[in-house]
């Protein structure tokens, strides 16, 4: 019997409505992730519901320990559970990267990564110095009222050294290196393959095309579209065959297993398979023979799939195309008469037809779209981050993307309707609860989107904020409301693409989940039951490359991030701070938070850097003001970095010019939008309003355009970097991560003196007050910061200058 899987569409229950526990669920074991905020987070192993471990209960267990957990009554009122943890069942990491700093007279080892709450007492520094990045081994934590204690392991090198950044992340991660030697034996034996297959359909006389970033040069996908005999337009999706190289136990097949993807850095790639396959045998090269999973997929006049075929073949690619050279074909630029043949020509202008059309497609059934200009870092040969550039993403991309989604689609929908159990790309629907926290969210920036539980006020949402300075800071809080997608068994359905049926299947030189597709299709088209898989061998798979997946987003994340925050500290150190844009996305009685779109990376600017004179918070308005400044959450600032703390991974502001002041509320509703359209367009404007003027870009001597890409009406989705593919994922949850949490009403005191007019004000005497009940808001992950906390009446005020006692900051991770 076919276990019948959960679609994304299902109802959940209300909250508060929860079967009553029997004394056997009242403990779990699962394993330990922290936010920085210290909220602690356990995944329990038999797949049940994640338990949060406030941070006066997480003990002395560590980041990545499994532990067990008693669960403590009773819920919280978004109907999550809270737990303690009783006991540390098996240490986690034990080799963590750190830095050494000095506390009077002993040496202690600083977590890289802010996650961790505690500091490691080092008694022999084994030949490191302070402000050394070491490796150092937990050992032992006897009295839980100090440190714990830990062995230096290992020494990369100095902190402050930015070419030793990547190799700390990867150490940190433990991200795989070298390739075994036997696998790479293998490699170098795999071109032998080519000559000799099996039988398949022959597609060499086709045309067929590939279109990549210029610089790569693993091409593993290709496309053709023809007509059939009914004039319906029939798309090929032609994937490199590569579980025709890498069989089933062989070692190449362990270690891609072991690595579950490929892992971009943002200076570094550590491929899942070796360079002899992915640049090699099976890359589609034109002119040459190639082995191929060929997917056809037929289309009505609608857009609408009404056939499917799949097949193993062989294929010649009769052009390769980069991004751009398929852009000057669709744009009708003169450069473009020289892009191959007419054919091939007609053939791209053909097939960006479609995909439009499917995309509209995607968007009418209201999938997610978040397109905020994905920013990529410029390194020099130091490593260190000289500026930052807008990826570009155009039509041309979308090309590609569409023809992927629609492949992955169909294949899923083959395999599910054979009941055939397979790997499903699984993104499920938000939590009621998550929607609220995003709309009251939004509302703070002067935004009434509507019921956001349906998804087209969702997507009218992010239509709303396009091209506006707030479409990073929205997209992101839309981001942090989604859950994770993951590789699963049990579950269908994409919510973020709105797709009922998805898979990954386009890209298996990076993804080891495609691999395992590739073989299950094989053994389909053959016949030969026997050789699929088992729902428990898929769902093991499914687990370790979702674990893969997130370890290797969090690991270019960090990496990033780090970049980031050695580039503002060096504007500080060289005395050169640049000017940004600024979006304010949370007002506390203390300063405001804000986010920089153009590096997308936040931080404070307190009371004291935004006026010289008394400045208070009203509550009713949530604005702080002051003689001549009223300021609040979706004001642009004109801003300069004042103050970088590395270890903690904070940044302070200080005020260049305020362009904000009151802003009326933007009613979203569909009835609201649909007459603002209305008047825009008798007025000539467009239907999301004007957009803001662009800013100038800044890097250290050099300036980053802003573009956003190409202009033909088209939003930005994910694009390819690095060489490798990505999906357009809707709303991209598969950059999302894990949720954070922070204690609402606490607020973390900043520890810092902020200069103002060269006077310093005085220490903080006492944290900011909360009053009533402690709300809990989610913390940014990565380069935000969030703001949590219970505000204080109206009448609280500050003075930044003179003998009034100015509050100390706080902020929330």
């Amino acid at each position: 019997m076919i276990k019948r899987k959960k679609q994304f569409g299902f109802h959940k229950p209300a909250v508060g409505a929860f079967p009553r526990e029997t004394p056997l669920e009242t403990h779990i074991i699962g394993v330990l992730s922290m936010a920085r905020s210290g909220t602690g987070f356990v995944a329990a192993d038999d797949g049940g519901e994640d338990i949060i471990i406030p941070q006066e209960s997480v003990g002395q267990a560590l980041p990545g320990d499994r532990v067990s957990v008693s669960k403590l009554p009773p819920r919280r009122s978004d109907g999550r559970r809270m737990g303690r943890i009783e006991k540390v069942l098996e240490r986690g990491q034990t080799d963590i990267v750190c830095t050494l700093r000095r506390t009077g007279q002993y040496l202690a080892a600083v977590p890289m990564i802010p996650n961790y709450q505690h500091t490691f007492n080092i008694a022999d520094p084994k030949g490191a110095k302070e402000g050394d990045r070491v490796i150092v081994r937990f050992t032992a934590w006897d009295n839980p009222l100090l440190n714990p204690d830990a062995e230096v392991a290992g020494v990369i090198g100095p902190a402050d050294n930015p070419s030793l950044d990547t190799e700390a992340i990867i150490r940190m991660y433990g991200l795989p290196g070298d390739f075994p030697p036997a696998a790479l034996r293998e490699a170098q034996t795999v071109s032998a393959k080519l000559a000799h297959h099996d039988r398949r359909e022959d597609l060499r006389g086709k045309l067929i095309v590939t279109i990549d970033p210029a610089t790569a040069k693993d091409f593993d996908d290709a496309l053709s579209l023809e007509h059939d005999a009914e004039g319906r337009r029939v798309l090929g999706v032609h994937i490199a065959d590569v579980s025709h190289f890498v069989r089933t136990g062989s070692e190449l097949d362990a270690e891609a297993r072991k690595r579950g993807t490929s892992v971009y850095l943002v200076d570094k790639v550590i491929p899942m398979l070796p360079e002899q396959l992915s640049n090699g045998v099976c890359s589609l090269v034109p002119g040459e023979d190639r082995l191929a999973f060929s997917a056809f997929l037929t289309f009505n006049a609608a857009g609408v799939v009404i056939e499917r075929r799949l097949t193993r073949s062989v294929i010649r690619s009769k052009l390769r195309l980069s991004y751009e050279q398929a852009q000057e074909i669709i744009d009708g630029a003169p450069a473009a008469a020289q892009l191959g043949t007419a054919e091939a020509r007609e053939l791209v202008l053909a097939l960006n037809t479609l995909s439009q059309q499917l995309r509209a497609n995607r968007f009418k059934r209201f999938a997610l779209d978040i397109s905020s200009p994905e920013m990529q870092v410029d390194l020099d040969a130091d490593g260190m981050m000289i500026g930052v550039h807008p990826a570009v993403h155009s039509v041309s991309h979308e090309l590609v993307e569409e023809a992927m989604v629609a492949a992955n689609e169909a294949v899923a929908a083959e395999l599910s309707g054979r009941h055939i159990p397979y790997i499903s790309r699984f993104h499920d629907a938000p939590d009621p609860e998550k929607i609220a926290d995003l709309a009251a969210a939004v509302a703070t920036l002067g935004l009434e989107p509507g019921d956001l539980m349906h998804t087209g006020n969702l997507a009218r949402l992010l239509k709303a904020v396009h091209g506006t300075p707030l479409q990073y800071y929205v997209g992101m809080l839309v981001l942090r409301s989604m859950k994770r997608a993951e590789y699963t068994v049990e579950h269908e359905g994409h919510f973020g693409l709105a797709k009922r049926f998805y898979s990954h299947f386009t890209s298996p030189i990076r993804r080891y989940p495609d691999l395992v597709l590739h073989r299950q299709l094989a053994a389909m088209l053959a016949g030969d039951a026997a050789a699929q898989p088992g729902r428990g061998e898929l769902a093991a798979i499914a687990k370790t490359s979702t674990d893969a997946e997130f370890r290797a987003e969090q690991a270019s994340r960090d990496l990033i991030e780090m970049k980031k925050y050695r580039f503002l500290a060096q504007q500080i150190a060289d005395g050169k701070p640049l000017e940004y844009d600024a979006v304010v996305v949370k007002v506390m009685d203390f300063g405001v938070f804000v986010e920089i779109p153009e590096v997308q990376i936040g931080g404070l600017i307190h009371v004291s850097a935004l006026s010289e004179k008394y400045v208070r918070y009203d509550n009713f308005q949530e604005r702080l003001v002051a003689p001549g400044l009223s300021v609040g959450s979706g004001d642009t600032l004109r801003v300069l970095v004042s103050g970088v703390n590395f270890d903690e991974r904070k940044v302070d502001f200080s005020v260049v010019g305020i362009q904000g002041g009151e802003r009326p509320r933007r009613d979203l509703s569909s009835q609201a939008v649909r007459r603002r359209e209305r008047r825009e367009r008798r007025s000539g404007d467009s239907a999301t309003g004007r957009p803001s003027a662009k800013a100038p870009a800044h890097s250290r001597g050099a300036s980053a355009s802003k573009s956003a890409g190409h202009s033909r009406g088209a939003e930005a989705g994910s694009a390819r970097s690095h060489g490798r593919k990505h999906e357009t994922q809707g709303a991209r949850p598969e950059a999302h991560g894990r949720k954070h949490e922070t204690q609402g009403a606490k607020s973390e005191a900043h520890g810092r003196k902020h200069e103002t007019q060269g006077r310093k004000p005085e220490a903080a005497e006492r944290k900011p007050e909360t009053h009533g009940r402690k709300s809990e808001t989610r913390a940014p992950r990565g380069d935000g910061f969030g703001a949590a906390g219970q505000r204080k009446s109206a009448g609280n005020g500050y003075f930044a200058k003179g003998g009034g006692k100015q509050k100390s900051s706080g902020r929330a991770r």
